[in-house]
């Protein structure tokens, strides 16, 4: 007589969550990358590359006596002040072209092109017409982001849904009304990626236009250091500026995402 008899289950050890993984793989990745940074910092036939604890060291130091937070505020005041001048514009004529075909037909072909130029061959028309100092960084930095802005503003109007305009038009609403409660509720999402995504251009145009205008703020640092073969420094405040772009971008993710979860309780469609 034979019976069937099931084999006991095994206990399984505890799993590793998805989010878990994510920070085991990204932190064996910056070990890893610290790692090989301190062996080849560390070799005597190179000086191009100082060790991370240099670096560190620099960085925590520059920090604590104000240089590289000095440098800090005023980068940033230039490119925040050319930022919302771009946001302003940028989502005013996005808004524009994607519900005029006036607009469309005679402002696109002047957007593409400007978008796909090279801004940094604006520099010399910046030094005679705006200056090399705060107003000229200023204008840099719009360059640099207001396009992104109007593309993404732009994209929103053309993918609001034509069922929901003319739910609105059925109920008489003036064109300002539609675009307040229909539009813009529905372009909100376009307009905060163009927002993200023109944080880091304008804090990458402040960059440079302290790096090729007036040599100022964090580009000063940078220069300095490097016409001093000062590496460490020059390492440090790389790593500065790369962390505080990481930041921003972080900060305005962490916006967006909110901001999205928040929108649908405020619908487009409540007139």
């Amino acid at each position: 007589m034979t019976t069937n008899s099931t084999p006991p289950v095994k206990p399984r050890g505890p799993k590793v969550s998805r989010r878990a993984q994510f920070w085991l793989i990204r932190i064996a990745s910056l070990a890893v990358f610290l790692l090989a940074w301190n062996w080849y910092g560390n070799q005597p036939t190179q000086y191009a590359v100082a060790p991370p604890a240099e670096v560190l060291t620099d960085l925590v130091d520059n920090i604590a006596n104000g240089v590289l937070l000095t440098a800090l505020a005023g980068t940033a005041a230039i490119m925040l002040t050319g930022l919302v001048i771009a946001a302003a514009v940028g989502i005013a004529l996005g808004l524009l072209i994607g519900s005029s075909e006036f607009a469309d037909n005679t402002l696109t072909p002047l957007v593409n092109a400007g978008n796909t130029a090279p801004m940094t061959l604006l520099i010399p028309i910046i030094g005679v017409y705006t200056g090399i100092d705060f107003w000229g960084k200023v204008f840099l930095v719009f360059a640099f982001s207001v396009f992104v802005l109007l593309i993404n503003t732009e994209a929103g109007v053309r993918a609001v849904s034509s069922a929901l305009l003319e739910t609105a038009e059925s109920f008489s609403l003036t064109r300002w009304q539609m675009v307040r409660h229909v539009v813009l509720p529905a372009t909100t999402p376009y307009v905060l990626t163009g927002l993200r995504l023109g944080i880091g251009r304008a804090f990458r145009g402040a960059i440079v236009a302290d790096l090729l205008l007036a040599v100022s703020n964090l580009g000063e640092v940078l220069v300095t250091a490097g016409s001093t073969l000062n590496i460490s420094l020059l390492l440090a405040g790389i790593l500065f500026t790369t962390l505080i772009g990481v930041l921003l971008m972080a900060f305005v993710e962490w916006a967006e995402k909110r901001w999205v979860r928040w929108l649908p309780k405020n619908s487009a469609t409540d007139f």
